[in-house]
């Protein structure tokens, strides 16, 4: 329901083609929701069945022509009753924390050069973060400035999240590597 939650919630600030909601999803909510583009388009195409989108073709300028999808009051409709919805339980699904409660006989070379590589994507994923609160294409489609702050407030959060991981790697390395950490450092 989210992924259908999220494309009902991009055509409401704006109609766009599939190929734009990916690039929409890829420059907004990203880092904390990814999705292919053969999602996207089936789920369009399920909405539009279900007349939730409408879609007109555009010609294309030299290019190919575009679907361009639209919202419906129904799809509106939908999107209205998701977001008062209450939220379903947090199932979190760590891949490091699933090989890290079975790495006892792991070298410590080996288990420390593991953490470095998550620290190595935490740090790209935090410059992500910071890149999208100066990226102006992003909160160029925010209706009103509380919609922006919104925004703000959840790249802030992908922040701290990233600013926690970073943390407790600190508090990892030390509880295990006293005398210091061994990944080449």
């Amino acid at each position: 329901m989210s992924l259908r939650a999220a494309i009902l919630g991009f055509l409401d600030l704006d109609p766009t083609s599939g190929y734009s909601l990916k690039q929409r999803f890829e420059g907004s909510v990203g880092s904390f929701w990814s999705v292919t583009q053969s999602q996207i388009y089936r789920e369009l195409h399920a909405l539009e069945r279900e007349k939730k989108v409408v879609a007109k073709r555009e010609a294309g300028d030299g290019a190919p022509d575009r679907k361009v999808y639209a919202l419906t009051k129904a799809g509106r409709e939908e999107l209205q009753a998701w977001l008062r919805a209450p939220l379903e339980p947090l199932q979190l699904r760590h891949p490091l924390l699933l090989k890290f409660v079975f790495a006892a006989d792991v070298p410590p070379e080996e288990l420390d050069a593991v953490l470095s590589r998550y620290e190595a994507s935490l740090e790209v994923t935090r410059a992500e973060y910071r890149g999208r609160l100066l990226a102006k294409e992003i909160f160029s489609l925010a209706r009103n400035k509380r919609e922006a702050a919104m925004w703000v407030l959840s790249i802030e959060h992908g922040l701290a999240w990233c600013d926690t991981e970073l943390e407790w790697l600190k508090k990892t390395r030390k509880a295990l590597f006293p005398g210091g950490t061994r990944a080449g450092r």
